[in-house]
């Protein structure tokens, strides 16, 4: 009974008017000890009516102090350094204005005051002490009666014993909902090794990782390194999750709070984090000086790739920002997301040639982002003629119209299934490159200056639409299990916001024709990933979730390429971005093809589109049986 009470009494918040109450009595009787020892120690004899006016006046002035300062209204139980701080000012301002008040009485030789400065000295110091124990004594108080509350104390070690795994361990004791205890810090710093931070032992990472999860079972491993390398954050997570930890990360300091950190920021790594590679990082320079004052056109701005290169380019004040996409819900969040005057959101289908005309006559762009694009291989397989319609007829006319506009720069958003296409959506996409690559050429010949088209190619982007991070994601929280297509399948990634910032830099470096691919790491299986994104979400395989392997899909390949054998490559200014050395193409026989499909597309069956795919991409590996049956299946349909 006892027990529950005081555990009620320190869990409750203590009312301002107590703790401003609280403050004077320790005052009063800090001066009076002080007062009647140094009078003692003198063997001075003093009445309670010479303490009394001195004693009063010091009340008044601290009184007024810890008002001014307000070291009264913070919550006692989450006291902190800026509480102290706040009792030392109240007391040293208030200790300083006695000060100057008794000199001002003795001048004028009014012994009303009658206070030694030792006395006052002491009542300083006594003050100071009484004040700021008081609080921290609550303090742990508080916590000892609210962690024994919960039966369930779950133990934490930080990677990092610098500032910021400090903060960390701070933010979590402060916490006091939380039912997490720091036990231990691991470090790569060997001088740290050994000694400790705020009472909690040091390791070193490298020798004592072992260790210390065999002799503190922590259930959660924070990493509380801002700059941390890519590399060893990886590593850091794959030990991490050999002992089925919990990982969670610090963010950046420019992303706490008004510049502090609390318990709700530390959050779960990233799945971007397993690449294990360091961010590119880009000059901005070159970028906004391309985009700066121009009109820039963005196709397929409502999907994950096109969305993130609009809000991008808005950072780089063009004159005007068009962003065009067929996906109106999409498009109208981007839009509210956005919210700047000088953007324009257009609906339309990049296929569609009355329209792209009515919208290049309209904003005349001078550089245009086309990301627009069917990109599901297996709904592409299904569909050939959407995915032509689409990803080559389209192209077609938004680079024709680029260039009958004089627009200065057409960027095109390709991806690595154009290399060596063993599928519909790959083979189109790499027809689009030659077309674009091929009518740069031939205008290179024709005229001096003219619209350069550049070409960007690079692998999966984590987190984009219907990519497998989200499919994985939304696979672990309906309880599995995850599906993998092989278990030997490989893929390059890289986040959105890279993919993104390497379009924009390539488009601004590129003096066309040039097919640029990017360096994207080791490419990595995906079901590794699968695992780990098991364990990163607190649970186990097979135990809680299964993965199970479902067989490739048509057109799917088991490793990706960025180059075929017939390709090579040459450096650029930055060691991330590389110009592909590829094959030029003659533009008429390529127009000759293209017209000729476009020309009877009404009437063209999945077999023609293959066999038409294949007249200009030799390289283009696919099983026309396939093809044939969807033919059949559609006549069955019509019938």
């Amino acid at each position: 009974m006892i027990f529950d009470y005081l555990r009620r009494i320190f869990i409750r918040h203590t009312p301002r008017w107590v703790v401003f109450n609280i403050d004077l009595v320790v005052v009063a009787i800090s001066f009076v000890f002080s007062y009647s020892i140094i009078r003692n120690l003198q063997f001075e004899t003093f009445t309670m009516d010479e303490l009394l006016m001195p004693l009063m006046m010091m009340l008044l002035l601290k009184a007024l102090a810890i008002v001014v300062t307000r070291s009264y209204k913070g919550i006692v139980k989450y006291t902190s350094i800026q509480d102290a701080t706040r009792i030392f000012i109240a007391m040293t301002i208030s200790t300083f204005a006695f000060v100057i008040i008794r000199r001002y009485m003795q001048s004028q030789h009014d012994l009303l005051i009658v206070a030694r400065r030792s006395i006052i000295i002491m009542d300083y110091l006594i003050c100071l002490v009484a004040l700021t124990s008081l609080r921290i004594g609550y303090k742990l108080i508080y916590r000892r009666f609210n962690r024994i509350q919960h039966n369930n104390i779950q133990n934490i070690i930080i990677y990092g014993a610098g500032h910021t795994g400090l903060m960390a361990k701070r933010s979590i004791e402060a916490d006091m909902s939380s039912q997490f205890r720091v036990v231990a810090f691991l470090d790569d710093n060997r001088q740290l090794s050994g000694k400790s931070a705020e009472g909690v032992s040091i390791y070193n990472f490298n020798k004592k990782f072992d260790f210390v999860i065999e002799k503190f079972q922590p259930k959660e491993l924070i990493i509380a390194i801002p700059e941390i390398a890519g590399y060893k954050k990886k590593k850091v997570i794959e030990m991490g999750l050999q002992h089925n930890l919990v990982i969670k990360n610090v963010p950046p300091i420019d992303k706490w709070i008004n510049g502090e950190f609390t318990f709700n920021q530390i959050k779960n790594v990233n799945v971007s984090d397993l690449l294990g590679r360091e961010p590119i990082d880009l000059e901005n320079k070159n970028i906004r000086n391309a985009l700066k004052g121009k009109v820039v056109f963005v196709t397929g701005a409502a999907g994950s790739i096109g969305s993130e290169i609009a809000q991008q380019c808005k950072e780089y004040n063009p004159k005007y920002l068009v962003l065009l996409d067929q996906a109106e819900t999409p498009l109208y969040e981007l839009e509210y997301k956005i919210n700047k005057p000088n953007v324009e959101v257009m609906i339309g289908d990049v296929a569609n040639e009355g329209r792209m005309r009515m919208l290049f006559k309209a904003f005349k762009p001078d550089i245009i982002f086309h990301a627009a694009a069917y990109k599901h291989v297996p709904l592409m397989e299904d569909n050939p003629y959407e995915a032509v319609n689409t990803n080559v007829f389209g192209t077609r006319i938004l680079a024709n119209m680029a260039v009958e506009y004089n627009a200065e720069k057409f960027v095109f958003v390709s991806t690595d299934k154009a290399v060596n296409p063993t599928n519909i959506m790959g083979a189109s996409k790499r027809m689009a490159e030659i077309y674009v690559q091929s009518l740069n050429n031939i205008l290179d010949i024709k005229h001096n200056t003219h619209t350069k088209f550049i070409t960007t190619r690079f692998g999966n982007v984590l987190g984009s639409n219907g990519s497998v991070i989200p499919r994985f994601k939304q696979q672990i929280e309906d309880g599995g299990p995850i599906t993998v297509t092989h278990p030997d399948i490989t893929r390059y990634f890289m986040t959105i916001p890279e993919a993104c910032q390497l379009v924009l830099e390539a488009g601004s470096m590129g003096n066309g024709g040039e097919i640029y691919i990017f360096d994207m790491g080791q490419s990595v299986r995906i079901v590794d990933l699968a695992r780990k994104m098991i364990k990163l979400s607190g649970f186990q395989e097979g135990k809680d979730i299964e993965i199970v392997f479902t067989g490739l899909r048509p057109g799917e390949k088991l490793t990706e390429e960025l180059l075929n054998q017939k390709e090579q490559t040459i450096g650029t200014h930055h060691p991330k971005i590389m110009v592909a050395k590829v094959h030029k193409s003659d533009f008429n026989e390529i127009e000759e093809v293209i017209e000729g499909m476009r020309k009877n597309k009404d009437k063209l069956t999945n077999r023609l589109i293959v066999t038409s795919m294949k007249e200009m991409i030799p390289e283009f590996i696919s099983n026309n049986s396939i093809y044939e049956e969807l033919d059949k299946k559609a006549e069955l349909a019509i019938e």
